[in-house]
């Protein structure tokens, strides 16, 4: 009797260490499938298949807007035209600050750099218009996990000629129009 009492304790022993191998087995896939779900989350796909560099103060001198302290470019997305007050283009960068805080850095610093805020977007990014003298600044700040943020600088030329052509003004009409003009 107590024989038979010792089998049924070994193999019930037996049967939950099977069970708890099985389960292990199971959950473990699953768990990695999470953790790959999660860094996916944390980088976003094109940032993590592009190069990251950080910005030296060269590149901050050839680049002639206020950029954020510790931010770091991504150089597959970044296309810089000229240098200086010259530079035109699009810049990629990534900040470890939140968004909110990076608005506020560009909203400050390109005032203080002889930019004019044009308007200010809000939605799931926020957008920023600026112009000075005879240029154009958009910069779309985008919000990511844990306080991060990205930022995309886009800086061109503007004209007259362009903005004209944009709304289908002949340039020569362009002086003697005085009244704004109508979306119908």
């Amino acid at each position: 009797m107590a024989q038979d009492q010792e089998n049924r304790y070994n193999k019930s022993m037996v049967y939950r260490n099977l069970v708890s191998k099985i389960s292990i087995i199971i959950a473990m896939p699953v768990i990695l499938a999470s953790c790959a779900t999660f860094n996916n989350l944390m980088n976003n796909n094109d940032e993590s298949s592009s190069e990251i560099k950080e910005i030296s103060l060269n590149k901050r001198l050839q680049i002639s807007i206020p950029i954020p302290e510790n931010s770091k470019y991504v150089t597959d997305k970044t296309i810089i035209f000229g240098e200086g007050s010259r530079f035109t283009g699009v810049l990629y960068l990534i900040h470890d600050i939140s968004a909110d805080e990076v608005v506020e850095f560009y909203r400050v610093n390109m005032r203080d750099d002889g930019w004019s805020e044009i308007a200010i977007v809000r939605s799931d990014f926020i957008l920023l218009n600026f112009d000075k003298e005879d240029k154009f600044a958009t910069i779309k700040v985008n919000r990511k996990v844990f306080d991060n943020s990205s930022s995309e600088v886009t800086i061109g030329p503007k004209s007259d000629t362009t903005i004209n052509r944009s709304i289908n003004i002949d340039s020569s009409d362009a002086i003697s129009v005085d009244e704004p003009f109508s979306i119908q």
